[in-house]
């Protein structure tokens, strides 16, 4: 009787057990690329980096962050120039998330908060340039973009490589006096070659 009860137990104990360690053991695999920040009952514990991790217990969650290096397009912003020409600017942002904790928790939406401190840099920059220095001045006009968004974007864990103007759209009537202006340029060379020739 004795053999016969220690055998049942050993049948239940070996039919339970997996599903006791399936309930107290969790397994998150972390892609390459991507860090994961382990919480505990919603606080966070520690930072894991790729690889399979197994965790102990109960109430154990974990979340994603991409640290791959990514960019972003900040199009279709109105800006006025300091001669108060509105101006139609689209930028093109790449980033990496350098401190996934920091982007995680410093902010509510660390991707949201980029792209406005990317506007409002914009806005400062180009608020303190004329018109026609602007359009000499594009290179110029990025490197002081990335100065200013790099300085915000590193309280929130996320390094900006680069800030660049893609495009800068001029309002019609703008766009009519700038070909006239270019018309009137290349006529007025034309004739001067035409009476250096003669």
């Amino acid at each position: 009787e004795i053999i016969f009860v220690i055998v049942i137990l050993a049948i239940v104990s070996g039919a339970v057990a997996p599903t006791m360690i399936k309930k107290f053991r969790r397994v998150f695999c972390v892609p390459e690329g991507f860090a994961g920040l382990v919480y505990h009952h919603g606080l966070f514990v520690r930072r894991n980096n790729a690889g399979r991790h197994v965790i102990w217990g109960r109430g154990w969650t974990m979340n994603f962050i991409d640290l791959r290096r990514t960019s972003m397009l900040v199009a279709g912003q109105d800006v006025l120039t300091s001669d108060s020409v509105g101006l139609k600017f689209s930028l093109h942002v790449a980033y990496q998330v350098t401190e996934p904790v920091k982007a995680a928790h410093e902010t509510q939406n660390w991707l949201s908060e980029l792209y406005n401190l990317t506007q409002l840099a914009l806005r400062t920059v180009v608020n303190g340039v004329a018109i026609e220095a602007l359009l000499n001045q594009k290179l110029e006009i990025g490197t002081q973009l990335l100065a200013r968004v790099k300085t915000g974007a590193e309280k929130i864990g996320v390094n900006v490589l680069a800030v660049e103007v893609k495009d800068v759209m001029f309002p019609p009537d703008l766009k009519r006096a700038f070909a006239e202006v270019l018309k009137a340029k290349h006529e007025g060379q034309a004739a001067l070659e035409r009476a250096r020739g003669e």
